[in-house]
């Protein structure tokens, strides 16, 4: 059916919402359909498509609104289904191969193993996931929810966002995010917050008194998709506090693999000037540095100081881990605008920016500026970033995940024991 703008039909919201199911299964589409036919949207709005080149046909000749795409599909209906399908026919979409790009696409498995390999992808980070299972219905709920959500969109009518206590923001989702929601704060699953931003609710306790969060990360690295996303956030959900955890590089000597620092300051080590004359080409610099308050550096170096606690968190976690002590610092963190495997360059960066730098990232001071620039009341903002590696040619991943890991844990700490003095 085409799209409408007849206004015998504005009491219909479905009229001008397209959805495509794919999946080879009717027994998990059919009970899909009839969640979304009552909500208004009529049947014929709904397409179906059984295989990935039937799909792909339907995704030509029409642009719909809603793709719901389970993620071990068949290439023809006769031949077997596979990850491997699927995530071809989203790597089309993302490339714009001719075939149309939905407003929001929803990926759908019973293998948890199939969603988290698609998770992991960054062109997919904009993607709504949902574990299928046979005896429950949370998959159903949350894909009809977003279907509310693309009416009241539409409709020009979408609730005011209830203000939040803490909004955490990632530049990854594997594996930075995923120690986030890792973390025992009752997350619930991926819905909207816009078209281009899927988010996280959960909710922790201080001293007594319940807290809500939300968790989100940027589509991709760097300083510019960070800064979008903290404002974006900013202006939604109006947070007490903004918080980056992750992974960063360290400097050699005075950091260990799985150290955790607070970035403070945070500046943009690449900003200033270029100017060349007879005796060659200089770089002036410019920073501008941003701190974080001492109301939270002071309680963070108070955490540093508990070595049971580090020593406890390092022994919980399952995999590989170095064999140096956890340690949580405060200081310099410098910002720029790609990944690091040149020790000249952090070399240059202390002798000639900050001889007390600790650690080298591409988000933080874009994370630190969006807080800064914000209306009032602006949040409490800072990052606690974990040491993987050294910014040199030696680079390995070894140690991300514990990274991750390391970072998500102290920031749990902070948050549990001393929210609730900031209310």
């Amino acid at each position: 059916m085409a799209r409408s703008h007849d206004s015998n039909h504005k009491e219909n919201w479905g009229i001008i919402l397209n959805i495509l199911i794919v999946d080879d299964n009717r027994a998990k589409y059919i009970p899909l359909i009839r969640g979304i036919t009552a909500l208004g949207v009529p049947r014929d709005n709904i397409h179906t498509a059984e295989s990935a080149s039937d799909a792909k046909q339907k995704l030509r000749t029409c642009q719909y609104d809603l793709l719901v795409l389970d993620l071990c599909l068949p290439e023809q209906i006769e031949s077997d289904p596979s990850l491997e399908i699927a995530k071809a026919l989203l790597e089309e979409l993302q490339d714009g191969s001719g075939i149309h790009k939905p407003r929001l696409m929803i990926g759908f498995s019973a293998y948890i193993s199939y969603i988290e390999e698609i998770q992991g992808l960054q062109s997919c980070g904009s993607m709504v996931f949902y574990h299928y299972d046979e005896e429950k219905d949370d998959w159903l709920t949350g894909i009809v929810n977003c279907v509310k959500y693309l009416i009241t969109d539409n409709e020009k009518s979408r609730p005011e966002i209830e203000p939040v206590d803490l909004c955490i923001i990632t530049a990854l989702y594997d594996p930075e995010l995923r120690a986030v929601l890792d973390l025992p704060w009752e997350w619930g699953g991926s819905e909207p917050l816009d078209h281009s931003t899927m988010i996280r609710r959960g909710k922790f306790v201080s001293g007594g008194k319940t807290f809500s969060v939300i968790a989100a990360h940027a589509l991709r690295m760097g300083m510019v998709s960070a800064t979008v996303l903290a404002t974006k956030i900013l202006t939604l959900c109006r947070p007490k506090f903004l918080v980056m955890p992750g992974i960063c590089a360290g400097v050699r000597e005075k950091t260990n693999a799985g150290d955790v620092i607070l970035a403070n300051p945070s500046w943009d080590y690449q900003c200033g000037k270029r100017l060349s004359n007879e005796h060659g080409s200089h770089f002036y610099i410019a920073p501008h540095q941003l701190y974080v308050p001492e109301a939270v550096e002071v309680r963070l170096l108070e955490i540093s100081r508990e070595r049971g606690l580090l020593t406890e968190i390092k022994q919980n976690w399952k995999g590989d881990f170095p064999s140096s002590e956890l340690n949580l610092r405060s200081g310099p963190v410098g910002c720029g605008s790609a990944v690091l495997a040149d020790l000249s360059i952090v070399d240059e960066i202390v002798k000639t920016q900050q001889r007390g730098l600790l650690g080298i990232e591409m988000e933080i001071y874009g994370i630190y500026s969006a807080a800064n620039s914000s209306p009032e009341p602006r949040p409490i903002t800072f990052a606690i970033k974990s040491v993987c590696d050294f910014a040199d040619n030696q680079k390995d991943d070894r140690y991300q995940k514990y990274a991750a890991y390391t970072s998500a844990q102290l920031m749990r700490v902070f948050f549990e024991r001393y929210m609730s003095n900031f209310h």
